[in-house]
Parts: structure tokens; sequence; C-alpha cells
């Protein structure tokens, strides 16, 4: 690459340029980029969230990338974001034997792990389990669900279901995550409905709430009443304001 256009893109980068960057490297004919240069570009699409292109970009490199740890890190992030966990975790185990002691990439290893466990655990969940009722429409996002031996859960894949709630604790930790959603719901629980308190347990991961019982009713009553109070936003922000950080 031309050390001048090399010291510009970098320059760009730094200023969080990144539409800069793409732009001068896509006026250039694709033939006629090396790998330094859509290395760059690569980059550049991961900062600006344009991941699938990212790795379309670091893919065509390959065959050079394949003993650079930088390649393998770059990619795995576009994976990490797009939410290709599988794939994520794959490059990064070799970057890292590429370059052992990485702590930006094992951060992200770890990351793409945990998300890889969470996916699994719910697929594995939705094999294990079937629909209680066809009206259960009504709770969604929730998921009411029963097992093979007997129980009967409450699930949400957290992240997009009533965030206002947590943003407003954000200060304090609070981030919307199963066990924040275990930590409200526990509350709702104690005040609202003390007599299942014994009955409903939880068990959260990051990524997903969960609350359990063999007691199929004390479940369908604790998951109409729960529903009811997530969309009565006076109470249960106002619920909220007790619970707890786990």
């Amino acid at each position: 690459m031309n050390p001048d256009l090399l010291k510009q893109l970098n320059l760009w980068h730094q200023k969080d340029q990144y539409n800069r960057i793409i732009a001068t490297i896509e006026e250039i004919p694709a033939a006629e980029r090396d790998y330094e240069l859509v290395c760059q570009l690569g980059r550049a699409l991961n900062n600006e969230d344009r991941y699938e292109e990212a790795i379309a970009a670091f893919r065509s490199v390959e065959e050079q990338g394949a003993t650079d740890s930088l390649w393998y890190y770059r990619l795995g992030y576009a994976y990490y974001y797009s939410k290709k966990y599988k794939d994520a975790v794959a490059v990064l185990e070799q970057a890292l034997k590429l370059q052992p002691g990485d702590s930006d990439c094992q951060r992200l290893l770890n990351w793409s792990s945990s998300k890889l466990k969470e996916s699994d655990q719910i697929e594995n969940l939705a094999d294990q389990t079937t629909a209680v009722r066809a009206d259960d429409d009504e709770l969604a996002p929730f998921t009411l669900v029963s097992h093979d031996n007997g129980s009967v859960s409450l699930i949400l894949s957290v992240g997009g279901y009533k965030n206002d709630i947590f943003e407003a604790r954000a200060e304090e930790g609070f981030e919307g995550n199963g066990y924040d959603w275990a930590s409200l719901a526990a509350v709702f629980l104690e005040e609202k409905m003390p007599e299942l308190a014994a009955t409903i347990h939880f068990d959260p991961e990051a990524g997903m709430f969960a609350a359990y019982t063999s007691d199929k009713e004390a479940m369908a009553n604790f998951a109409k009443g729960f529903k009811q109070a997530c969309e009565n936003n006076a109470l249960i922000h106002d619920l909220f304001s007790r619970a707890e950080l786990d």
C-alpha cells in the first residue's frame, strides 16, 4: 500500500471518519486493492456497523490472512456483532493461537462463548418443551412452556422488551439482562403475589429470564399477573425502584 495513503487512512481512523476511509478505498478498483487495503476497508466497515460487508471483505483475502492474528480478530469482531457466535468463537480461538495473551481477543472470545452458550440453552429449551396453550399469545413476548418432567416455565429472551424500565437505573448497573428481570420479578412476586413466593423459582441467564415451578396453575397465575404488571408503566417502574442488583 502507498505509505501516504496508509497515513491518511490511519488519520481518518483516529478521527472516527470511517465513511471517508470506506469511500476512498472503494474508489480504488477491487483488483488493485492489496491485502492491507482490504483489511483497512474491513476495519472501517466494522466501525460503521456494516458487519456483513466487513465479513465479505475479510473473507476475500482469507488466504493472506491465514497467519495474521489481527485478521482473525477483526473477522471475529464482525461475526460477534452480527450474532454469528459460533463462527466468532472459531476465528478468535485461531487468533489467540497466533497471538497468545492478547487481552482484547480473549475478552471478545469470552463474550462470544457466553453468547453461544446462551443461544444453545434457549435452543435446547425450545427442543425440550411444548406450548402449554394456544392462547399464550397474550403473554408475548414471554413464553409459557411445559417440560417432560412435569414442570412449567415462563421464559423471555431479553434485550428488546421494556428496556425503558432498566434504563431508569442504568447508572446503578442495571442492564436489562436476565438477572435484572429476575430481580424485578422477585419484587413483583413478594408484593403482589406473596402466596406464590415459595412456589415460583427463578433461573435466569444473562440473555434469558426464566421462572419455573411444578405447579402449573401457580405459574399460569404468575405469568398473567406479571405480564399485566409489565404493561402498567407506573406500576412496573414503582416495583423496579425496589429491585436489587444481582
